[in-house]
């Protein structure tokens, strides 16, 4: 089962942690789970699981702390209950190394933006992403 309200964002600044979910904010239909770290992504999920419960989107920074984004979408991409989670790299990189592996994982690559204004577009894209997900499911059962 789908969770329409739920996006599990994985981000060790809480700087960046903070601005995000004010970007959310404003879509209150809209839970954002925090982890800090890959690792815990992956307990998240395992979690959510338990109780039928699965998020409409996963955002994934590169660059944490114990598992990072990459490792992390490598390990989700491989348990089969995961694998068709939509899942986004969300980085202050714009390197061509980390587009190049976001490509060959089949997830889009977003670079962190500047300004608020930005980011709040980025969210509602994010919300379109789990919109589309949910729409598939529908459609499939």
């Amino acid at each position: 089962m789908i969770s329409r309200h739920t996006i599990l964002y994985a981000e060790d600044d809480l700087d960046d942690l903070y601005m995000v979910k004010k970007a959310f904010e404003i879509h209150d239909h809209i839970q954002v789970v925090h982890a800090s770290n890959g690792e815990e992504v992956l307990q998240h999920l395992f979690s959510m699981q338990e109780n039928d419960i699965r998020p409409c989107l996963i955002i994934l920074d590169i660059n944490m702390p114990i598992l990072n984004g990459r490792e992390a979408l490598t390990k989700i991409k491989t348990v089969e209950e995961f694998k068709e989670i939509p899942v986004v790299l969300f980085s202050t990189s714009s390197s061509s190394v980390d587009k190049q592996f976001a490509e060959k994982y089949q997830v889009e690559f977003f670079t962190k933006p500047l300004h608020f204004q930005d980011l709040e577009k980025i969210a509602r894209q994010f919300i379109d992403k789990c919109n589309f997900e949910i729409n598939k499911i529908r459609s499939s059962n």
